[in-house]
């Protein structure tokens, strides 16, 4: 018997194997979960149980677990064609025969007890990504097919403090207060009634500790326009920010967090870009690069390139601005790593000096 969780919202960088775990908080942070009890391997007419009833095998969980089934019991499949509760007919050892007519064979799935569980009740710990400490313990309940929907927004959004950064001199600074990390356990108990006893039952918690749990979620104090359906595109439709998130891949291009592909600069003013510094940095650095150019789009002086601090990856970044150059109209800003790839991660088009912008021309 198991709790799984089977569905998360993530995004995969093309045919890589990085993902991108971040997302707004001011969407739905949805994650599902699936009870199974006994997993099906498969379902078939058996001559050995039945000639014309449909006899499941079954593989519990672990394998030495008896199967807590009678005749005559309803339980719940969902394999193939089998989707729905059914009344068990007969049962001989690992095999279940259906009192139903064969709708045709059935590759695997599972089947949970509908009468011999009682009192089933998951808890979802929520710890904070880099101290662990928990920040909270949830107690949502699967429907009455074994899927569980937990949204953490709600938990993640106490922890927001949206203090704004001043007097930054630092190249990049994280802002703590509206992005951060966390990581998820997750377990059940319950309670199997038999005819003659009860035995009350606990899946322990997976994983057993959040300290060894390296698979970290990020999340943002924002929201972005919902696509798709929720919670159907779980995977990530609608809610993470992938066109955000820098990655360590040759042409994995983001986007800086403005409200503006060019914003306008003001000199004499503090000018700050913001992105998500990604954990895929951890070992590579990441540079500033910026290129001043005049009314002409001549280039004032060389490009500059200059080491973000790495230490204060897995947050909303502000990243300062170099002071441009005497004659400059505007600059283009960007960020590549150190190492060896050349391509840009972060981009944004040129940032004009002064109060004109492409939208006011």
């Amino acid at each position: 018997m198991s709790f799984l969780i089977t569905r998360k919202p993530e995004k995969v960088f093309g045919t890589s194997v990085k993902i991108s775990r971040w997302t707004g908080i001011g969407n739905p942070y949805i994650f599902e979960y699936t009870r199974e009890d006994y997993h099906i391997n498969n379902i078939l007419i058996r001559p050995a149980y039945n000639t014309t009833k449909p006899t499941i095998w079954t593989t519990a969980d672990p394998i030495t677990l008896p199967l807590f089934i009678y005749p005559g019991d309803e339980i719940y499949i969902k394999a193939g064609l089998y989707d729905g509760v059914f009344t068990v007919f007969s049962i001989t050892g690992n095999y279940v025969t259906l009192d139903t007519v064969h709708l045709g064979n059935s590759g695997s799935g599972r089947l949970n007890l509908s009468q011999r569980i009682t009192n089933y009740k998951a808890f979802i710990n929520i710890y904070h990504g880099v101290t662990n400490d928990l920040i909270d313990t949830v107690y949502p309940k699967p429907d009455s097919t074994g899927l569980l929907l937990n949204d953490v927004s709600g938990v993640i959004r106490s922890t927001v403090d949206t203090q704004a950064i001043i007097n930054q001199t630092a190249i990049n600074k994280a802002n703590k207060g509206i992005s951060g990390s966390f990581k998820i356990g997750y377990g059940a108990t319950y309670t199997v009634v038999l005819p003659s006893t009860t035995i009350p039952v606990t899946i322990p918690e997976t994983p057993t500790s959040p300290v060894g749990n390296d698979e970290k979620y990020y999340w943002v104090s924002a929201a972005k326009q919902i696509t798709g359906e929720m919670p159907l595109d779980i995977d990530g439709v609608g809610q993470n920010l992938k066109e955000y998130v820098p990655k360590n891949l040759t042409g994995s291009d983001a986007k800086f967090l403005t409200m503006f592909e060019k914003p306008t600069y003001f000199e004499g003013f503090p000018f700050f870009l913001s992105f998500l510094y990604d954990e895929d940095f951890s070992t590579v650095y990441l540079d500033r690069h910026q290129q001043d150019v005049d009314i002409n789009g001549t280039n004032v002086g060389a490009e500059t390139d200059t080491t973000l601090n790495v230490s204060e990856r897995g947050y909303v970044n502000q990243m300062k601005i170099r002071t441009p150059n005497a004659g400059t109209q505007s600059f283009d800003v960007w960020l590549e790593t150190g190492a060896t790839i050349t391509g840009g991660y972060v981009e944004v088009g040129g940032v004009p000096i002064g109060a004109t912008s492409k939208y006011a021309e």
